[in-house]
């Protein structure tokens, strides 16, 4: 998950189609995230969060966009953490946080 979320952050510092300010922002949203992806008990849930993370950064960092595939990523990226809303209340909010960003600047 920690390999994940790295990779992650990599591809966003090296995406010359987003501004600094708006990749700093992200990777300190990836870093709360991470904080918050700690405290899920079972890997088998974390793998799966940071699957779909992996898949909607792959998607946002593409040369070519295709917002349809970009909105199908954020969508199964939300409903895999939506079941931990009530228990990991902080994790769902920092991906609705990073969801809402991303969309934000049109991703």
């Amino acid at each position: 998950m920690k390999s994940t979320l790295q990779e992650i952050k990599e591809k966003l510092s090296n995406d010359s189609s987003i501004s600094e300010e708006k990749k700093a922002e992200l990777i300190s949203m990836l870093d709360s995230l991470e904080g918050e992806m700690g405290s899920i008990q079972s890997s088998e849930h974390a793998e799966n969060i940071s699957g779909h993370i992996l898949r909607s950064a792959d998607e946002v960092t593409k040369e070519e966009k295709d917002p349809d595939l970009i909105e199908k990523a954020i969508g199964d990226l939300k409903e895999s953490v939506t079941e931990f809303e009530v228990s990991h209340p902080k994790l769902f909010e920092s991906v609705n946080n990073i969801s809402a960003m991303l969309a934000s600047m049109g991703i």
